[in-house]
Order: structure tokens, then sequence, then C-alpha cells
């Protein structure tokens, strides 16, 4: 047996094959995730997958990739250490940014440009002959393939395209033996961007001897990329007109596709057109009327775009400023505790160090040691009165800052719905012109085909009649009818175009004020859970300095040192300062 074999088959023990299920990946989630009592509750309640970030399938002798749709928010996966032959079925984990595929037995890399928000990737121990279908990975950062069977160069120039490329692994292939044609040296020349190769550092003279080892090479690959290079910027800026576009609810109206679609899958139109130069030229008005209504309905999407943004523009723009002044406001009080509580705490520790009596009797009675505490009671006084003043300080500022930004939220949202309603309304004025010319359109065609049909017919040359056409030499209704099946046609594509950006904006206005009073809750929330656990952490710290006291003097508990009953109320455990509502 190989050493390479013998290493396969120390790494891929033999075992039943591992197939990637619920049951699967809910206990690898609670192993990585959850320990002791954590670990219990979590396998007592069902784990929701669709919330997991980060798994671990590694040494599961998994032979397939599969059942990972159901983790859709997925950020770190890892399915090193399996028995993979085929990358598949990860498409739909487009929010993927780690992806581990070290140790198995994949021979070819495909399937992952989908993930386009990969920046670290490993194909380290694997079986692949050459590098490919990467070069659509424009986030990637790091990527390693080594100890694989590359034996090409042919590949690597592609990394060129990926621009957030800073450390290439290649460590340990058959081309990385060719001491004549030094790896390092080529991949320090051909890729610029590059800055770690086997996680050192490229260094200057690094890539000049590379520039001047494959001059030959260089040229070929800065040749054969021009094209390849205006025509990625080219689809990249029709990508970004067409985001632009659709964020504006008015894709595929910037020139002639609303019109053209009228006319595809519509026999009845084909058969009134077949008559010839007469149909096509009012065809051609048509046409020309329709492009004028949809860059009308252009022109009013992209203005009101602009209006929506710089509307969210200036809602941010108020709403940080909110934050920052109740953020400075929430410090000082902040910094006002910890000024008074580093005091209280010092005063506290100084009179413990100066206590050097024992008491006669443990578990003796506050009566039975003869001990001034008025000092220490008040200390406890004043930090009662600074943790409720705080409390409450801290609490009126996120209450009215969370008030602020409900009042604000409820504004925009009046404000982008009003914007949006008048979109629409404009919008909607433009589908009833191109209506009107479609029913003009519609009628005049009828004309033309039936004087063409009559004149045809008169002339003895009824031959010359289209096949669809034929039928209306003795039933004139053909041809109405024809227009009608047309029309109808052309409506229900005006229609649904209509439909689909009423829906659209609809929609995102909605989407929009629900994930702006969401994040709101959402903040909120935590925003009194980080005061309550500030305070009551301080608090417990504050009266831990007592227990010097307690154990010195064998006293039982805080309150054998206060002298009412209203102190030994207040060193009692805080109740939970918050209650949240079920809103």
């Amino acid at each position: 047996m190989s050493k390479k074999l013998a290493a396969e088959s120390a790494i891929h023990r033999e075992q039943e094959p591992g197939v990637i299920s619920n049951e699967m990946l809910t206990k690898s989630i609670i192993e990585q995730g959850y320990k002791g009592e954590a670990g219990r509750l979590a396998r007592m309640n069902e784990i929701c997958l669709d919330q997991i970030t980060v798994i671990r399938l590694e040494f599961q002798n998994i032979l397939k990739i599969d059942h990972l749709w159901v983790l859709n928010n997925l950020e770190v996966l890892s399915l090193a250490f399996n028995k993979i032959d085929v990358i598949e079925n990860l498409h739909r984990l487009v929010k993927l940014k780690e992806l581990n595929l070290s140790f198995n037995f994949i021979e070819k890399i495909e399937n992952l440009d989908q993930l386009v928000l990969l920046r670290k990737l490993s194909f380290h121990g694997n079986r692949i002959t050459k590098l490919e279908n990467l070069d659509r990975l424009e986030n990637l950062v790091i990527f390693s393939a080594g100890k694989n069977a590359i034996n090409t160069f042919e590949g690597i120039e592609r990394l060129r395209f990926l621009k957030e490329l800073r450390s290439l692994n290649m460590a340990d292939n058959p081309i990385a033996l060719d001491e004549s044609k030094p790896l390092r040296l080529y991949v320090a020349c051909v890729l610029p961007q590059l800055k770690y190769y086997q996680y050192v550092l490229i260094t200057p003279e690094e890539r000049e001897n590379g520039k001047t080892t494959f001059s030959r090479e260089l040229q070929d690959i800065f040749e054969q990329e021009k094209n390849e290079i205006q025509e990625r910027e080219r689809t990249a800026r029709e990508k970004a007109d067409e985001i632009y576009l659709s964020s504006s609810f008015v894709e595929y109206l910037n020139a002639h596709q609303l019109f053209d679609s009228l006319f595809e899958d519509d026999p009845d139109g084909s058969a009134l057109m077949a008559i010839g130069e007469d149909a096509l030229e009012l065809k051609t008005e048509y046409q020309t009327e329709a492009y004028t209504f949809t860059q009308q309905m252009l022109k009013i999407g992209l203005e009101q775009y602009e209006r929506r943004q710089s509307e969210i523009k200036h809602y941010n723009s108020c709403i940080n400023a909110e934050r920052l002044k109740a953020q400075k406001q929430g410090q000082d009080i902040i910094n006002n505790f910890l000024e008074v509580f580093e005091r209280l705490s010092s005063n506290i520790k100084d009179f413990v160090a100066s206590l050097s009596f024992k008491p006669i009797q443990p578990r003796c009675s506050f009566s039975e040691v003869p001990l001034n505490l008025d000092e220490i009671n008040v200390a406890k006084d004043e930090f009662e009165s600074l943790f409720e003043d705080t409390w409450h300080s801290l609490m009126t500022i996120e209450m009215q800052l969370f008030e602020r930004t409900e009042e604000g939220n409820s504004n925009f949202e009046n404000t982008i719905k009003e914007m949006t309603n008048e979109f629409i309304e404009q919008v909607q004025g433009q589908f009833v012109l191109l209506r009107e010319a479609e029913n003009n359109f519609s009628d005049t065609l009828i004309g033309i085909v039936q004087q063409y049909v009559t004149f045809q017919a008169a002339s003895g040359h009824s031959q010359n009649i289209p096949e669809g056409l034929k039928e209306a030499l003795e039933d004139k209704d053909v041809v109405i009818n024809l227009a009608a099946g047309m029309r109808d046609s052309h409506m229900h594509v005006i229609d649904s175009r209509e439909d689909r950006l009423v829906g659209r904006s609809r929609n995102w206005v909605r989407e929009l004020c629900d994930g702006m009073q969401n994040s709101e809750i959402q903040r909120n929330r935590a925003k009194v859970l980080e005061i309550t656990y500030f305070l009551d952490h301080h608090r417990k710290m504050f009266y831990g300095l007592f227990e010097d006291i307690l154990q010195k003097h064998g006293l039982e508990s805080l309150g054998s040192i206060t002298t009412s009953n209203d102190q030994q109320e207040r060193a009692k455990p805080s109740e939970p300062l918050v209650q949240f509502s079920d809103t």
C-alpha cells in the first residue's frame, strides 16, 4: 500500500457511510455549541436550523453533500475529513463565507458560482488536477489547494480576477516539484494582488524574478484577458443598471422590452400581421407610441427612487443623531456611577482591612459585635441611592429614545407610503395611455386587414391571402375575433406588468417599515438587558465586599450589620429590573 493510500485509510476510518440529515446536523450543533446543562436543555428543545451560522461535519464518513439547504443562514461550513468526491448541492447556501472541503476525494472544482460571498476556501488534501471555476468568487481572500494532483499552470491565471485574494497555498502538488519553473515565482508575477504564498510574504524581488522567468507566459495572459476584462466590465455595468432599475421598480422598461413581449406567444396577432407592409407600418407606429409611455414610466421611476433614497438617508441621519445623543447622556451617567462606585468600594475595602478583632463566638448577633458600623451603613445607603438614580436615569433615556424613534418611524412610514402611492399613481396613468394605444392599434388593424382581404378577393388574388385569414372571405367576424384575441393577450401582458410594479413597490414599503420597527424593538430590548446586567453586576460586586466581614465575624447575613428594617430590605438580592410585555 502506498503512503498516500495509507494516509487516506488513516484519515477515513472504515465506518458506516454518513448521510447528512436533521439528526446529524442537530447532534453536531449541540456537541459544538452547547455544553453541560445548556446541552441538556438544547436536546429537550427543537433547534431552529435556519438560525445556525456555523457547523462542522468532520470525520462523519459523508459520501455526498446533501440536505444542507435547511441551513439557509449558514456562514461557516466544514466538511473536512470525509469521503466526498463531488461538489454539489451548495448553491442555496448563498450566505456562506467560509468553506472547508479538505481531505476528501474531490477531483474537480465545480458548482461554486452561487457562493459569491466566500472569503475563505480550502481543498487541501484532495485529488484535484486543475484550478478551474473559481474566477466568479470575487470576494475570496484565502484559498488553499495544497496536497492535490495539480499538474498544470493552466487556471492559475484565472485567479487574477479575484481582486480580494491575498493568500494562496498550492504546496505538495506535482507542479510545485518542477524546479525549472518555480511555482512560487509564477504565482508572484501572475497574481499581483497576492500577498502571501504558502503563508510566506511575497517579496518585490520574487515578483521581478517571476516577470523575467515567465515573460512569455505573462504576455500571453495579457493578450487573452484583454477582451475578457472589457466583457466583464460591460457585464458589471449591465448588472449595476439592472439592479438600479429593479430598485426603482421599472426594470425592463428602459427600451422596447414591454412592447416586444406583447407579440410573443401571440398567434392571433401573427395571423393579422401576416398581411405584410401595411400592418407592419401600423405596428411600428404603435411601438413608437408605446416607447414614449415606457420612457415616461422609466423617468418617473428613477426620479421617485432618488426621492425615496434621499428620504431614507435623512431618516437614518436623524435616528443616528438621536442615538449618539442618548449614548453620550448614558455614558456620562455611567461614568458618574463608576466614579462613585469606585470611591464607595475603596472605602469599604479600607474599612474591612482596618478590622483586627475576632468575635468571641461564631455566628454571633450584631449586638455581640463591639463595632461602630455607621460608616458601612452610610456607604450602603449611598450606593442604593446611586443604584436607583442610575437605573431610572438610564431607563428614562432609553425610553425617551425608543419613543422618539417610534415617532420617527411612524412619520417616515407615512412619508414613504405617500411617495410610493404618488409613484404608483403616476405610472398607472402611463399604463392607461398604453391600453388606449393598444385599443387604437387593434381597431385600426381590423380595418386594414378587412380592407386587404376585400381587395385581394375583388382583384382575383384570393390565393395571396395568408392561410390564417382565408376564412375571412366567408366570415368577416374572423378578423374581429382574431383582433379581440390579440387585444386580450396584449392587455394581459400589460396588466401583469402593472400588477408586478405595484405589488413590488408596496411590498418594499411594507418590508422596509417592518424591518425598521423590528430592528428598533431588538435594539431596545438589548439595551435594556445591557443596563440591567451592568447594574446588577456592580450591585453583586459591591455587596460581595461585605463577605469578608461576614466571614471574619461569623455574621449570618448582611442584615446583621444594618441598623434599620429599611436597610435590611435593600440588602436583599434584587428583583428583575425589567419585565418585557408581549409587544
